[in-house]
C-alpha cells in the first residue's frame, strides 16, 4: 500500500532531508531517520520527499511517499508508533493511503516556502529558527519581493552542484508581512532550484539596506548584471506547504 505521509521537522538537527552516505544518530538525514524508524518496525521501504531542503532547513508540512507491506494496514498505530521512535525533531501529521501512481515529487504542482527574520533584541533561542537582521521596512520589503513573481530563468539566483535541472520557474505569489518583529518572506512557485531562496532573500536585503537598487534585483534577475548573490543562514528557511 502506497500512503502519502506529511510531516515536520526541525532542519536544524539534521544534515538535509535527502539521505546520505556514511550517515551516524548523531549526523543523520530527514530521511535516515524515517528509514531507520522505519526498519525499527520491519518495514523495509523508499522514502521519497516533495523535494529536499537543505542542512538546518526547516519543514512545517513536507510530504513524502512509501510503500508498505501489507501486514500494515493500520495506519494509526503506525504513526503513533513512528512518532515515539522519531521524537523530538520529526512529527508525522498525517499518513493517508492514496493510489499507487502517486508520487510525492512529481504530482507536487507548488510549493510554499517561508523565510523568517527577527529584528528585535537579540534573541539566542531564536538562533536556530530566523535570522536576526536590523529593523526592516517591510513595506518596501514586501515591494521588491514582486520583482520575483512570473516565469523567469533564475540562473543567477543558484548555488552550483543542484544537477542538470532547467533554470526556469515560475513564483505565482511573493511578498513579506510582519507580525511583532518577526518578519515573513514568502514565495509560493512550482518549484525551486537549489539555494534558489535563500539567495533571493540576501538580495532583497541587500536592497532594503541600500547596497542594491531596485533596478539592479530587475537586471539580475534578467540576467544582464551579475552582482555579488550573498547565501543567508538555512535557520529562518522553511518548506511551509506543498499543493497537490
Amino acid at each position: 500500500m502506497r500512503v502519502k505521509i506529511t510531516l515536520s521537522y526541525d532542519g536544524s538537527a539534521f544534515i538535509g532531508f535527502q539521505i546520505q552516505k556514511n550517515e551516524t544518530k548523531t549526523c543523520q538525514s530527514v530521511a535516515g531517520a524515517l528509514t531507520r524508524a522505519l526498519r525499527h518496525i520491519n518495514i523495509e521501504t523508499t522514502v521519497v520527499g516533495s523535494g529536499r531542503t537543505d542542512t538546518g532547513v526547516h519543514a512545517t508540512h513536507q510530504v513524502l511517499h512509501v510503500d508498505l507491506p501489507p501486514f500494515w494496514s493500520d495506519l494509526a498505530k503506525l504513526q503513533a508508533q513512528l512518532n515515539v521512535f522519531l521524537a523530538p525533531h520529526i512529527f508525522i501529521q498525517r499518513m493517508t493511503p492514496v493510489d499507487d501512481s502517486f508520487h510525492a515529487r512529481f504530482d507536487a504542482k507548488k510549493r510554499l516556502y517561508r523565510y523568517v527574520l527577527y529584528d528585535g533584541a537579540y534573541q539566542p533561542f531564536l538562533s536556530h529558527y530566523a535570522l536576526h537582521v536590523k529593523p526592516l521596512d517591510v513595506i518596501k520589503l514586501n515591494e521588491y519581493a514582486q520583482v520575483f513573481v512570473g516565469f523567469h530563468n533564475f540562473e543567477y539566483f543558484k548555488k552550483l552542484g543542484g544537477g542538470k535541472t532547467k533554470d526556469e520557474r515560475t513564483i505565482f505569489k511573493a511578498g513579506a508581512y510582519r507580525y511583532k518583529h518577526l518578519i515573513v518572506i514568502y514565495f509560493l512557485g512550482d518549484a525551486f532550484l537549489r539555494s534558489q531562496i535563500r539567495m533571493m532573500c540576501g538580495s532583497l536585503l541587500k536592497a532594503c539596506d541600500g547596497v542594491l537598487e531596485y533596478n539592479d534585483l530587475i537586471a539580475q534577475r534578467d540576467r544582464k548584471m551579475k552582482v555579488s548573490t550573498t547565501l543567508i543562514p538555512a535557520c529562518g528557511l522553511y518548506l511551509s506547504r506543498v499543493f497537490y
